[in-house]
């Protein structure tokens, strides 16, 4: 009889996804490599860019890597510099239980572990998150870093890359089916539409609109995703061209690309104008 070697259960919270991940073979590919050649690495851009994605599906690949655990500190609903410490301690299921201060127990508990701890939405804590990664870097060899923020965290040692936006047509292009399809923006676009929407696809009378909504949407998938939203009740064309107006009201009337902060904010504005 042949045995099968069960798989090493490795400790983790990273959160179960419930939607597919489109795209980004370079970006994981380059964000593993960047990660392994140093001990923190922060992704930035803008919101809605991606960054959160792109950190937990890396970090879910690599989960072999790090016998101690992957492991998810979400900093969004953290008001407080001081309460950084206190999540990850938490989250790592750490407590003080002498004078010391949390920091240095946590500090203590993690010098001889091999882990990877993801830090989520840093940007608007990045003095609280620093004074605690500077102290991890000190004094836990072992334990590595993957940060997303809006902004840098400004430490020594820290490697920074900013997450692109998703692959849009070119406006140029004569575009077919087949060819809209190679780009990741429209696979965000049709893979989200279907799910509100079953039996959407691109197809040759919308595909010049979806090309239209991608592009204007600068490829950023939060933006993407809540245009796809509204397939079920508008199509391509209809999303583009109110989408359009939007934009033309807010440019009034220029013709140059708006900042990806300000598409994203439209957007939002847009979504949320549709609703009933």
């Amino acid at each position: 009889m042949t045995h099968r070697r069960a798989a090493k259960r490795v400790p983790t919270n990273l959160p179960l996804q419930v939607t597919s991940f489109i795209g980004r073979v370079h970006e994981k590919s380059e964000v593993t490599r960047r990660l392994a050649s140093g001990r923190l690495l922060t992704l930035t851009g803008t919101g809605g860019a991606g960054k959160t994605r792109l950190a937990l599906e890396v970090a879910s690949e690599l989960l072999e890597e790090f016998p101690d655990g992957v492991w998810l500190v979400e900093l969004a609903p953290v008001l407080d510099d001081n309460l950084v410490a206190p999540t990850a301690a938490f989250v790592l299921g750490v407590v003080d239980q002498g004078e010391d201060a949390l920091l240095r127990v946590l500090v203590d508990s993690l010098q001889e572990r091999r882990l990877l701890l993801v830090l989520d939405n840093c940007e608007h804590l990045i003095a609280g998150v620093a004074r605690f990664v500077e102290a991890l870097l000190r004094s836990c060899p072992q334990v590595r870093l993957l940060a997303t923020s809006r902004e840098a965290l400004g430490l020594s040692g820290e490697t920074t890359w900013s997450v692109p936006s998703l692959s849009v047509p070119d406006p140029a292009e004569a575009l077919t089916v087949t060819r809209v399809r190679e780009y990741e923006a429209p696979q965000l676009f049709e893979a989200r539409a279907l799910a509100v929407s079953p039996g959407f696809q691109i197809t040759p009378s919308n595909v010049d609109a979806i090309a239209q909504l991608c592009r204007r949407l600068d490829g950023i998938p939060l933006a993407i995703e809540l245009a796809a939203a509204w397939a079920s009740v508008l199509t391509p064309q209809e999303l583009a061209a109110r989408l359009d107006d939007r934009f033309r009201l807010l440019r009034g009337g220029s013709r140059t690309a708006l900042p990806r902060q300000q598409t994203l904010r439209a957007t939002l504005d847009w979504s949320y104008d549709l609703s009933p």
